[in-house]
This record gives structure tokens, C-alpha cells and sequence, in this order.
């Protein structure tokens, strides 16, 4: 007995020494805790017969793609006063005007909808530049939330940021004094595919995965394992957009799934930028910038993703940060496969403001996200990646949309 329980021992001891620890800190037989450290924004979950847990996702409307550029007025607080009128204009034309009031004179906006501040003359505090920013943002973004204009404005000190305005309405967004007016590219990373940012309703709901399919789920489902490297937490790649269309189709077709009315496929485009956006308009979810001390490490994006920076192979998936509805790895570990086929100019085209599908034809396939191999460039909420849909490579996976019916 004592014999047959030291080999038992020992066999045991062999096999944990051949466990591998993956560079996230999760080892090979360690599930990631899905669960753990969710912000507050973050989607209710449901969890499929395969063990793939989906974010539930309202229908909503967004900004999709990149925008040209950014129109920045400098705002010195000595030239204020009462009656100085500022002409807004958006990209598609419609305008709107605001004229500052200064509330110690008691004077009445003539015109237009008044923008308060404070000239010192009753109080000795006169407004600052930032406070005055700051009534006009709040004016202009009363006018866009009406439905008037389509414009983002935010303070920054004393500085307002506009994005949405026409390029040839910069003027306009001056005062009649010589404040200074800039027009700068927001995301000078962005491609003209991503251009124009224009705005997408997706009427539906649906859920989501909350990670790339793993290889556990691919195995659960396909019964077989494509992968460059094996570990049943890694997301599956090796795999073409017509083999995860395939894994749609047969997870769609498993019993369990069919009683409970839930079928598979793949996001298209818009749903995939709507959930990583998860409701921000800057190049990444968690800001403009992939790096904000260090042009070549790229220390705030690997927060939140694997990439060429600290990746030289796939990971384990949710080793990072999530977004703020609780997805993992929009950015980077492996590109992500969509519906859409691409085009180069199919944003330029007039798509669809209604759950656009993307052209109806193609043998070349949009990706997203960018992979463990791909620069902080490529892996921006609007990035379009793409390549023929036989291809298959160790880069490229997959997330699935799931709908209930």
C-alpha cells in the first residue's frame, strides 16, 4: 500500500512540474475569474452550455470611425463681453449661435441662447477663461443633445475642443476678436478607411462574448484544435473567417442552445467598434493616447491588452483590464474576425444608419483589434484590419454575437 501511495505521489508531483505558467500569471489548468474587479458600467451575463459566459447589450446609437479632425478655440478671459456672439457649425451644416450675457449687468441675450459669465463689475470675481469654457460647452452641448447639432465639445482648461464641426466652419467657431482657433487631426493614427466618423443606430439587442472563444470552447464545440499553441484558456486562432463561421453555425445546432432559442454568428462591424467604444469617442476606450509618458512601451494600452510591446505570442484571455461593459481583449491578443466584408471607401459610401451589415460581397473579411503582433496604432476602437477569408493565422480569432429568440 505505502508503495502504491508514493508512486501515486510521485506521478502526481511529475505532473504538476510540467504545468506552464503563461506570462499573465494564470496557469494551463486555472480559469481566468471573469468576475473579479467589473466596473460599474459593466453588462449583466448569461453563460451558454459551452461555458462561454455573453454580455447582454442594449440597442443604442454611436459614432463610428474616426473623426477628421478637432477644432480648438483658445479662450482669453480679457476679451469677453456681453453680447459676443459664437457661430457653431457641424460637418453637415447646421449651425447654431450663442451669445455671451454678462449676468452683473443684468444684461438680456438679444438673439441667441445666452451663454452667462461674470465680467467683475458687481462681484470683483470675474469669470475665468475656464469658467467661460466651460458655459459655452454647456450651451452647445444643450443644442446638440435637442438634436440640433451633431458637435462634441469638451473644456480642457481654457481651451474648447469641438469635434464634429465642418473644416470650413472653423471661423465660425471663432468670436469676432482674435481668440485663437486651431483645427488639429484628433487621432493622428487613424487611416482613411476609418474616415468619416458618422453616426450608427443598432436597433437590436444582442450579447456578446466577453472574451475570444477559447480553445476549451472551440474543442467543446468542433472537437478538435487548430492552435499554434495549446492551452485551453488561450483564445483558438489558426482558424479562418469560414472555419468561425462554421463554429456559429454548429454551437447554433447543439440541443441545449436550440431549446433555449439562443443562435450564433459573427458581430459585424458596427457591433464590434459599438461594445469596445462601450460609449466613449476616443481613439481607445480608456482614452486618446496608447501611451502617456513613453512613445515606445506603450504603458497605458498594456493595461488592457497583449501586444507587440509585451506579447510575443497569444495569452491567456482576461489577463488585462476590462472595458467598462466587462469585455476583455478588444485590443490586441489575437484580431478578432467579423461579418462585414471589406472596403476601403464603404464609410465614404453612405452606409446604412441602421444596423449596417457592410458591403454584400467579398472574399476579403474585416478584423479587429489587432493582435499580439500589432503596434498601439493597430489597436484603436476604429482600426480596420482585413484579409482573405480562407486565410487562416495564428493572429486571428473570434468573438460571438449571440441572439435570442
Amino acid at each position: 500500500m505505502s508503495l502504491n501511495f508514493t508512486a501515486h505521489i510521485t506521478k502526481q508531483l511529475m505532473a504538476a512540474a510540467v504545468v506552464l505558467t503563461m506570462s499573465s500569471g494564470v496557469t494551463m489548468g486555472q480559469a481566468p475569474d471573469l468576475e473579479q474587479n467589473l466596473p460599474p458600467q459593466a453588462k449583466p451575463r448569461i453563460t451558454n452550455s459551452v461555458g462561454m459566459t455573453l454580455a447582454q447589450i442594449e440597442a443604442g446609437t454611436f459614432q463610428m470611425g474616426a473623426p477628421e479632425y478637432v477644432v480648438q478655440v483658445a479662450l482669453d478671459g480679457s476679451r469677453f463681453r456681453t453680447g459676443q456672439i459664437f457661430m457653431v457649425d457641424d460637418a453637415s451644416g447646421k449651425s447654431a449661435r450663442f451669445e455671451l450675457v454678462d449676468s452683473d449687468t443684468k444684461a438680456t441675450p438679444r438673439l441667441y441662447a445666452p451663454v452667462p459669465f461674470s465680467s467683475g463689475t458687481a462681484t470683483n470675481t470675474p469669470s475665468s477663461p475656464e469658467q467661460i469654457a466651460a458655459s459655452i460647452a454647456t450651451a452647445i452641448n444643450a443644442q446638440s443633445d435637442a438634436g440640433k447639432l451633431d458637435v462634441t465639445v469638451n473644456v480642457n482648461g481654457a481651451f474648447l475642443n469641438f469635434i464634429g464641426i465642418g473644416l470650413f466652419s472653423a471661423g465660425r467657431v471663432n468670436t469676432d476678436n482674435d481668440n485663437r482657433v486651431i483645427v488639429r487631426k484628433p487621432d493622428p493614427y487613424a487611416n482613411n478607411d476609418e474616415r468619416p466618423q458618422h453616426a450608427v443606430e443598432l436597433t437590436k439587442d444582442f450579447s456578446i462574448g466577453v472574451t475570444e472563444v477559447t480553445q476549451a470552447q472551440w474543442e467543446a464545440v468542433m472537437e478538435s484544435n487548430p492552435s499554434s499553441i495549446r492551452n485551453e484558456h488561450m483564445p483558438v486562432n489558426n482558424v479562418s473567417y469560414e472555419d468561425a463561421k462554421a463554429f456559429c453555425a454548429k454551437l447554433s445546432a447543439l440541443p441545449a442552445e436550440m431549446e433555449a432559442g439562443r443562435s450564433y454568428r459573427l458581430p459585424t462591424e458596427a457591433e464590434w467598434e459599438y461594445v469596445c467604444r462601450a460609449g466613449t469617442r476616443t481613439a481607445y476606450n480608456y482614452g486618446e493616447s496608447f501611451d502617456s509618458s513613453d512613445q515606445d512601451l506603450g504603458q497605458v494600452l498594456s493595461e488592457y491588452a497583449w501586444f507587440k510591446g509585451n506579447a510575443d505570442k497569444a495569452q491567456v484571455v482576461a489577463g488585462k483590464q476590462p472595458n467598462q461593459w466587462g469585455l476583455y481583449d478588444l485590443y490586441g491578443n489575437v484580431a478578432e474576425w467579423c461579418e462585414d466584408a471589406y472596403q476601403a471607401n464603404y464609410y465614404g459610401d453612405n452606409p446604412p444608419g441602421q444596423d449596417p451589415q457592410g458591403p454584400t460581397a467579398g472574399a476579403i473579411r474585416v478584423l479587429r483589434g489587432g493582435s499580439y503582433m500589432s503596434r498601439p496604432s493597430s489597436c484603436r476602437s476604429t482600426y480596420r484590419g482585413s484579409a482573405n477569408e480562407l486565410v487562416r493565422s495564428r493572429q486571428n480569432g473570434f468573438r460571438v454575437v449571440c441572439v435570442q429568440k
